[in-house]
């Protein structure tokens, strides 16, 4: 898992990690983790690092040099389900004609949001009882495992 971790690090050119006891956060400026394994990253221990994505290293950072990633999680008030656009019984996915990213249609009431098919694919195989709650199309997107708010993603803007 870290290796897709890094990887979408390596696409945004930023990444921050922090390491407790029981869980870890990353963020990749555009998903943000919540409850990621603690194992997920390897032998580091608790703390805060930064992904040095020239380097390909993690490195320790200071407390204050951290980013308030928590700032970032929206209020969880105006927020409605979401269901995956399908067709056929199958994952409707559309292409942007200038890049080459897949998106996800996440249709809630009366509210549409993209998603990036990466960041789709990736929770959507490490967790199975999930749901998904969207506010507007510019908003943050939700993702939660059970009850539990794990990740927030920005949405694409199309």
């Amino acid at each position: 898992m870290a290796k897709k971790a890094t990887s979408f690090m390596k696409e945004t050119e930023k990444g921050w990690i922090e390491v407790g006891k029981s869980r870890t956060l990353w963020t990749n400026g555009q998903m943000l983790i919540m409850d990621g394994y603690s194992s997920e990253f390897g032998g580091l221990g608790c703390g805060k690092y930064s992904y040095d994505v020239s380097a390909n290293l993690i490195k320790p950072v200071k407390a204050s040099e951290f980013p308030k990633v928590r700032d970032v999680i929206p209020k969880r008030r105006g927020y409605h389900k979401a269901e995956p656009a399908t067709e056929f019984d199958m994952l409707k996915l559309l292409k942007r004609s200038y890049r080459s990213d897949l998106i996800v249609i996440l249709k809630g009431k009366g509210v549409r949001a993209f998603l990036n098919y990466k960041y789709y694919q990736y929770l959507t195989e490490k967790f199975c009882d999930y749901t998904w709650k969207v506010k507007g199309a510019e908003e943050p997107i939700l993702f939660y495992y059970g009850k539990t708010l794990v990740a927030v993603v920005m949405p694409v803007r199309i």
